[in-house]
């Protein structure tokens, strides 16, 4: 019998790891979708995982070699609260865009960003509904297990 191993399966003591290690905070926000029709309708969310470099050696630059780290620590982080595939709601990780993040809720620390986005997995511009709104819900209490902060750290 052959044993599979999920690279991005991950214990919770590592990820609570990671999340002190980088003060990894989150933040939601709905996605809007404006039809031809015109208006907008929220038709899923955007989950941020925020987090800053670890004793960095020198002061971290958007793209430095430190900020891959931190990076590569909130996408395993990611993975490791994303619900089961099978629902009716899917979860991407965007692209990494390469850029520190500042903001006045976290005293102007330079954070790197990984956003998950949660949208239907068919007709995307569907209002939200209570897939997308119970799968937030349960990310967002997963990272508060682990220790992460809503806003900031």
């Amino acid at each position: 019998m052959t044993i599979q191993h999920d690279p991005f399966a991950t214990h919770d003591t590592e990820l609570k790891d990671l999340v002190q290690r980088h003060k990894v905070c989150f933040e939601s926000y709905p996605i809007w979708h404006v039809p031809a029709a015109g208006g907008r309708i929220a038709i899923g969310y955007e989950l941020d995982l925020i987090g800053t470099h670890d004793h960095p050696a020198h002061p971290p630059a958007a793209g430095c070699i430190e900020c891959r780290p931190v990076f590569q620590a909130l996408t395993t982080l990611a993975h490791g609260i994303m619900p089961p595939n099978g629902r009716a709601s899917r979860y991407a990780i965007e692209p990494y865009d390469v850029a520190l993040h500042f903001s006045p809720r976290r005293k102007m620390r330079k954070d790197v960003i990984v956003a998950i986005d949660i949208v239907h997995r068919q007709q995307f511009d569907r209002s939200v509904d209570e897939c997308e709104i119970h799968c937030l819900a349960e990310m967002k209490e997963k990272l508060k297990a682990l220790g992460a902060k809503p806003f900031q750290w």
